[in-house]
């Protein structure tokens, strides 16, 4: 999420359209801080769930499904918005954007997707 996030910031600072890096764009930099909320979000949840992993305890199980769920949905969201702000470019094979995206969708699929996560969390 965080490479998907500084690789598209560069990118943005670098792409012109109408005399001007389109990281100006206010509707751009939102969707951006938006990327950035939930790579900073799911560290938090990473950092809570490694502090219990040592607990064993059924706390430790809820927040490892806590960021497996909320890695799947946001991985997911961060790496389709980061194909967009690339543009047509964001689907090539020589941007690695892309390859984010397929490897996001590969993560929420492995050892149960996002909402079997969230059920696990809830229950």
């Amino acid at each position: 999420m965080e490479s998907c996030y500084f690789k598209t910031l560069e990118y943005t600072k670098g792409r012109e359209q109408f005399g001007q890096p389109i990281s100006n764009f206010q509707v751009l930099q939102h969707r951006m801080v938006d990327m950035f909320i939930e790579s900073e979000l799911a560290k938090s949840l990473l950092i809570k769930a490694m502090l219990e992993v040592n607990n064993n305890s059924e706390e430790m199980y809820k927040h490892v499904s806590a960021l497996k769920s909320y890695i799947g949905k946001s991985g997911k969201l961060s790496a389709k918005e980061a194909v967009q702000l690339h543009g047509g470019m964001g689907v090539s094979e020589e941007m690695m954007i892309g390859h984010y995206l397929k490897k996001m969708i590969s993560i929420d699929a492995l050892f149960g997707n996002a909402d079997y996560h969230l059920k696990k969390f809830a229950s």
